[in-house]
């Protein structure tokens, strides 16, 4: 049988265990902070915007030009060729997460039935840190973030 004092928790336990928890939560939420990165976030949305881009094409036997309306949005226009009239494509838009920008927006693209861009395209995206990453879109519509 037990004695009456061996049922339960120390007051020195319980403390100890309270201070643990709230330096592991401290920790914890100082870190939370860090995982927000809007130039990895950036980065990523455009290369899975191109993607977009090229499969509509290729789904939909369209030409799609893209190119950036301002340092945080990227737009496209469908047409019947690379140098024919453009006509906007309301839903097929990005705009770049805060705290991130293009650093030029003197540039466009064109991919067409197949997928295949007319230009290798290369352009960089910045935070405002003035950390770069740079996107790549090569002639055969494949995307890359170095």
């Amino acid at each position: 049988m037990r004695a009456h004092g061996d049922i339960g928790f120390s007051i020195l336990e319980l403390v100890i265990t309270v201070a643990l928890m709230a330096v592991l939560t401290t920790v914890a939420v100082s870190n939370i902070k860090e995982l927000e990165n809007p130039l990895a976030d950036a980065s990523y949305q455009v290369s899975r915007f191109i993607r977009l881009v090229r499969a509509r094409a290729i789904s939909q036997t369209i030409v799609i030009v893209i190119q950036p309306s301002s340092t945080s949005e990227i737009v496209s226009f469908s047409s019947n060729d690379c140098a024919g009239t453009l006509t906007a494509i309301d839903d097929l838009s990005l705009s770049l997460p805060d705290g991130s920008s293009l650093t030029s927006t003197d540039w466009s693209a064109c991919l067409n039935q197949r997928g295949l861009s007319d230009t290798n395209l290369v352009f960089q995206i910045q935070d405002i840190e003035g950390k770069t990453r740079t996107i790549e879109l090569a002639l055969g519509g494949g995307v890359q973030i170095q």
